[in-house]
């Protein structure tokens, strides 16, 4: 389990650990509800070995499919896990109005907590806040929380556990999953089933995501 290139296989989590060099990684996922399915492309850039700059854009035709990944997001690592043996960044993120809500962009700010028990093994924390702006002149700030877990299984495989929500009770989610390398850290499968049980929307779903990476074996 050495590469940790972006946040995948998790959903909402974050993480602290360490980029491998100035690389390119990029992702394209798909969930699926009772209601619909949603599909998101994300692309991340290494710009140094401890920022790292993510691009998000998706769409979902059904109001109440799962929700698509978009927004504009920079994570900042100020301890590295190779340091200290835990590893603390901070991540700041945009995200644009979207089509089933009339409200405008929201605007994140979290610190990110990683720590590994034992050999194959993390834990992740995320802890911020979240501004909604539904008017010019009004601002609403909820909490967001997070924390999941990463397991390896074997040398190819390793499975992902994450719970995680909003103060506001709008977002809530469970999802347990398994990451698959497919091609010596090039290529790797996660997929995974979760549920959602917040005000915004409900009920069981299924996660796919395939990611290509320009890492160094």
């Amino acid at each position: 389990m050495r590469a940790h290139a972006d946040d995948r296989p998790f959903l909402r989590t974050t993480h602290a650990l360490a980029a491998e060099d100035e690389d390119w990684e990029i992702s394209v996922m798909a969930v699926a509800n009772r209601h619909g399915h949603a599909l998101s492309t994300q692309i991340e850039h290494d710009v140094t070995a401890r920022q790292k700059l993510e691009i998000e854009f998706g769409r979902s035709p059904h109001a109440q499919g799962p929700e698509p990944e978009q927004g504009l997001r920079l994570r900042s690592l100020w301890v590295s896990p190779a340091q200290l043996g835990w590893g603390l960044a901070t991540k700041l993120g945009v995200e644009p109005p979207r089509a089933d809500e009339r409200e405008g962009r929201r605007q994140q700010a979290q610190g990110v907590f990683s720590w590994s028990p034992a050999r194959g093994s993390w834990l992740h924390l995320n802890l911020g806040w979240q501004w909604r702006h539904p008017d010019l002149q009004a601002t609403q700030r909820t909490t967001l929380q997070a924390l999941a877990w990463q397991q390896a299984w074997t040398s190819q495989r390793w499975w992902h556990a994450e719970a995680a929500g909003t103060g506001d009770g709008r977002d809530r989610l469970l999802h347990l999953g398994l990451r698959h390398w497919l091609s010596n850290r090039r290529l790797a499968l996660d997929t995974g089933i979760g549920r959602q049980y917040g005000s915004e929307r409900t009920g069981a779903f299924m996660a796919i995501n395939l990611n290509f990476y320009d890492l160094e074996p």
